[in-house]
């Protein structure tokens, strides 16, 4: 009789185990898909975005935008300067003359 008893008890057990697991499991599946299903959704958005991206950037688009809202036109000739131009870089000179103030000269 003891032994029918312990063997229910422990089907009884193995049973409500075996039932914990599968709701368990099942509540991962649940999660798994909501996963799945929001990956997708942001990968559309991400190619809906990518394709705006592209769209907005177009330098035909871009072109017209600098020439209305910035007013940039072409360099003239006018506007090149000789190379004599360009000033030159200073020689290394001695460490900064306000070093008592506690700033240094920077030497280009």
């Amino acid at each position: 009789m003891r032994f029918v008893l312990f063997s229910c008890l422990i089907v009884a057990l193995l049973g409500s185990w075996l039932y914990f697991a599968k709701l368990s499991v099942d509540e991962q599946y649940r999660t798994l898909m909501r996963l799945e299903s929001e990956i997708k959704s942001q990968t559309e958005h991400n190619y809906v975005l990518q394709a705006e991206w592209a769209y907005l950037t177009r330098p035909e688009r871009l072109l017209r935008l600098s020439n209305s809202l910035l007013q940039n036109n072409a360099i003239t000739p006018e506007r090149i300067l000789p190379i004599t131009a360009i000033p030159m870089r200073r020689a290394a000179s001695s460490p900064a003359l306000n070093t008592e103030a506690g700033v240094e000269n920077v030497v280009y």
